[in-house]
């Protein structure tokens, strides 16, 4: 069966359809449901990943995610944010001897944040703005 894949634009004014409707999702996948029922065409069926709708959601300021989390490896070394894809800020302390110790990661454009104790992102809530 084909399917087709929506512009950025398409999936935005589905969004705000979806949230006139619901004002809160309480899911991606949810989310994912709703969006791509509004995209639905007698021609065309759309097609939409949840990944590129929560980007979509979070980069052009549609919705504020409440992101629930779960404790993960605290070894692995996080390069960019799990959520959104955007860049982590170190938030640094200084220690007695002079040295500056890592407390936390933040993202700046989602709110994710973790620390010693790594989080992993297990369930988005969305809420519109």
């Amino acid at each position: 069966m084909a399917y087709h894949i929506p512009s950025d634009n398409e999936v935005r004014g589905a969004v705000r359809k979806v949230f006139q409707k619901y004002h809160t999702v309480t899911s991606q996948h949810k989310l994912k449901k709703f969006v791509e029922k509004e995209l639905r065409t007698k021609k065309n069926k759309f097609h939409v990943s949840v990944q590129r709708l929560r980007m979509l959601v979070i980069n052009s300021g549609l919705a504020h995610v409440e992101i629930r989390t779960r404790e993960g490896n605290p070894d692995k070394i996080l390069h960019k944010c799990p959520v959104c894809g955007g860049s982590l800020q170190r938030v640094k302390n200084q220690t007695i001897y002079g040295g500056e110790v890592t407390l936390e990661f933040r993202c700046d454009v989602c709110g994710y944040w973790t620390g010693k104790k790594k989080k992993i992102p297990t369930l988005y809530v969305f809420h519109p703005k």
